[in-house]
């Protein structure tokens, strides 16, 4: 099967001004049917995850590329697109990836269908798009730009053909998969998962607690004036971060952060030890070492109740494994329970477990109620398509423990 290397119709120019978006919203609106969509994004090359390419698609209407930077900062809306559209679902692979950069330009559509949890909910071997279009569709891809930098002006012609092609066959891949789910009875599953990934995905973010502690390496940390060492220099290097739009760890690498961090445990380390380390003899390390240096101030001012704990404070439940000393009959529930998921989701066709039954949510069940029925599954975000095999799977498993 040889490469699909041009979409189906001649490239368009891409959508840069007002005008030229009024002819894509007037081309959208005289269209008929589901909507292809896609965006590209700058992820490692850019500090914001912003759409900088987006990728429509409608039968009638053909492929319109649109620049969402150009209508940056001014009163143009790019919510447009879902009016002009009147209704329609959108086709997106990946949704939950696509839709926060969507709704930060006002882009929220009525309706998905998202062809990965469609390939995920039939048990699919496979669920990237290019495995798809070639198992479902018989289009083989080449995924030659998906981690380009998309923020680059202009873009090359050979990269808006690629994105071009994302959403050239999409229609049917949601058409092939989409009769595939109603075969199996399968369709009311993914009408589900894909209004709760709009719901979840299409809301803005929620702010991470401290989200300085994903550094790699801090659990190699001893001491609280480590921990604060540690959170004043990513602190630091992420303001840069923002304010240069560049990832992170172009920066400072997060091993940078750890040396400084572990180079002493009871005091900040001075100017020449800092500069010391490898990581400080040229750039990234070098060009920023006063900002460096400011940070360590910053720690040495903080009286001690000031430093972070080695674990941050809990708020949910603890981990299953040590249910035995917090909750014992929890712990006797789980032990019954989990075995019978991972087999139902074996059952369906081989379905990750995950996806039958949230872990967060079954376990937070679980611990707190001991007899889980289908309200309190509702109430912690289970779908009812999920509900429907887990109460009785549940109540089957404890009647079983019982005997």
């Amino acid at each position: 099967m040889s490469y699909v290397e041009t979409s189906r119709e001649p490239l368009r120019p891409v959508i840069e001004t007002p005008g030229s978006l009024n002819e894509a919203l007037d081309a959208l609106r005289g269209g008929t049917g589901p909507v292809a969509f896609d965006t590209e994004r700058a992820h490692g090359h850019r500090y914001w995850p912003k759409a900088y390419l987006l990728q429509i698609r409608r039968e009638g209407a053909g492929t319109w590329l649109i620049d969402p930077i150009a209508f940056e900062n001014t009163d143009v809306s790019l919510s447009g697109l879902v009016d002009a559209t009147e209704g329609a679902a959108w086709i997106i692979h990946a949704a939950s990836q696509d839709l926060p950069c969507m709704q930060e330009i006002g882009i929220v559509p009525h309706e998905i269908f998202d062809t990965e949890m469609a390939a995920r909910l039939l048990g699919k071997p496979a669920a990237s798009l290019g495995a798809l279009l070639q198992s479902e569709v018989g289009i083989r891809l080449r995924k030659a730009h998906s981690a380009d930098n998309w923020s680059k002006r202009p873009l090359p012609e050979s990269w808006l053909t690629y994105a071009a092609l994302d959403v050239d066959y999409l229609v049917e891949l949601a058409d092939a998969l989409h009769d595939e789910l109603d075969r199996v009875g399968r369709a009311e599953w993914s009408a589900q998962e894909d209004a709760t990934t709009l719901t979840r995905f299409s809301a803005p973010p929620t702010p991470r607690q401290d989200p300085w502690r994903r550094l790699s390496g801090l659990t190699s940390l001893r001491t609280p004036l480590q921990f604060a060492i540690a959170r004043e220099l990513w602190l630091e290097r992420d303001a840069i971060g923002q304010r240069r739009d560049r990832p992170p760890t172009w920066i400072l690498p997060d091993a940078a952060i750890m040396e400084v961090a572990g180079l002493l445990r009871d005091q900040v380390p001075a100017r020449g030890q800092v500069q010391n380390l490898r990581a400080f003899h040229s750039n990234p390390g070098q060009r920023y070492l006063n900002n460096w240096l400011a940070a360590l101030d910053r720690v040495r001012e903080l009286p001690e109740k000031g430093y972070p704990p080695k674990r941050p404070p809990h708020t949910g439940i603890p981990q299953p494994r040590n249910w035995d000393r917090t909750n014992p009959e929890a712990a006797a529930r789980w032990a019954a329970i989990k075995p019978t998921v991972d087999g139902l989701a074996c059952d369906l066709g081989g379905l990750q477990a995950s996806l039958v039954a949230p872990p967060q949510a079954l376990q937070e069940a679980v611990y707190r109620h001991p007899v889980v029925d289908r309200d309190v599954l509702l109430d912690l975000g289970v779908r009812p398509w999920q509900a429907d095999f887990l109460v009785p799977a549940i109540a089957e498993a404890l009647g079983a423990a019982e005997e």
